[in-house]
């Protein structure tokens, strides 16, 4: 491991918890853009979910008493079958394929409020967070990053607190998962133990700035900034698709 890795790995997750917990997303997906100039894409997505950990741990403890249980409770085991899927399918799946279907769902989710009908239907699935807590952590698990979740946390009635809080819940049992479904995959944590201890660190101190700030933001801008970063990693992805396709 380089110097240079060493040092700003660091670095990237003091943003990464900085932005996730002022605008209740971003900082995973930060990390993981950033970190995969520095490293190779296998190495950086079972690592991702790991850095960001101790951040994800604070923001838990910060918010805890805003944390929407009934979304997070049956989200946690379709979490754990997303992430035994994900895991055992994570180097068979075309990444194209997986990238254009993700970027087509967080815009939808993003952008299109769900109709009356669409709400009707929707309450008539039992435990829909199951369901979406399984998706979720199935496509974070296989692409890095899910985002699904935060995409339809925008149209919540939740206070911009319940959105950190709930989001921050939900995805730290999801990063344990996922992480865990990649050791018995049988990727190797321990030559990145040094990186992950300083992550953890700046991680922290990160996100504490970021609790800080996140009363400085009005609501209305909150749920603004939540739209653009997802729509953000949206047409990221779509780049991607187009990329890989001109390339093949």
């Amino acid at each position: 491991m380089s110097t240079t890795v060493l040092f700003l790995i660091p670095v990237i997750c003091f943003i990464g918890g900085f932005f996730s917990t002022l605008a209740g997303l971003g900082g995973g997906l930060f990390t993981l853009a950033c970190t995969s100039l520095l490293l190779p894409i296998s190495v950086v997505v079972p690592l991702n979910g790991v850095l960001i950990l101790a951040g994800q741990i604070t923001r838990v403890a910060q918010f805890y008493k805003h944390i929407c249980w009934e979304i997070t409770l049956p989200f946690i085991p379709g979490s754990i079958i997303g992430a035994t899927l994900g895991a055992m399918i994570y180097f068979a799946l075309p990444e194209t394929f997986i990238a254009f279907i993700l970027g087509c769902v967080l815009l939808w989710f993003c952008w299109i409020p769900p109709s009356a009908g669409v709400r009707k239907v929707a309450a008539l699935v039992p435990a829909p967070y199951f369901w979406v807590g399984l998706v979720h952590t199935f496509l974070s698990t296989v692409s890095g990053v899910g985002v699904l979740f935060q995409s339809m946390m925008v149209h919540s009635k939740l206070a911009k607190e319940g959105v950190v809080a709930t989001i921050a819940g939900t995805l730290l049992f999801m990063a344990l998962f996922k992480s865990a479904g990649y050791l018995f995959a049988g990727f190797d944590y321990s030559p990145w133990l040094p990186v992950i201890v300083l992550s953890w660190i700046m991680g922290i101190a990160g996100t504490m700035l970021g609790k800080r700030c996140l009363n400085m933001l009005p609501d209305h801008w909150f749920r603004i900034l939540i739209r653009s970063v997802v729509t953000l990693f949206a047409l990221r992805l779509f780049w991607l698709v187009g990329a890989n396709l001109l390339a093949s």
